[in-house]
């Protein structure tokens, strides 16, 4: 039940305050779009938008490719920079205990 198919499984959104969301990045897997996440960032969320970002929500596809649903599996940390830093910094350090 869990071959890779090449199947974009995983992916991150930016859930907005109060209420809303924006879709950060999609990958085969959930390290995949933990290393991606953050510098999508800078490209996706907007200056103004980036004050009512409340979490981001790291979610895997759970169904058949199409009949299913998106399932909340953890919270990633929100990066405090506009992204594309380069420096390998980890935004997931921030992290909160879920």
């Amino acid at each position: 039940m869990t071959e890779s198919t090449g199947a974009q499984d995983w992916r991150a959104v930016a859930c907005l305050a109060p209420g809303g969301e924006r879709l950060l990045c999609v990958g085969e897997s959930s390290s995949q779009v933990r290393a991606a996440y953050a510098g999508a960032w800078g490209e996706v969320i907007r200056d103004e938008d980036r004050p009512t970002v409340r979490a981001i929500s790291l979610q895997r596809w759970a169904g058949q490719a199409w009949a299913g649903t998106w399932e909340h599996q953890t919270y990633l940390a929100v990066p405090t920079t506009r992204g594309k830093t380069g420096s390998g910094d980890s935004a997931e350090t921030a992290v909160a205990a879920t």
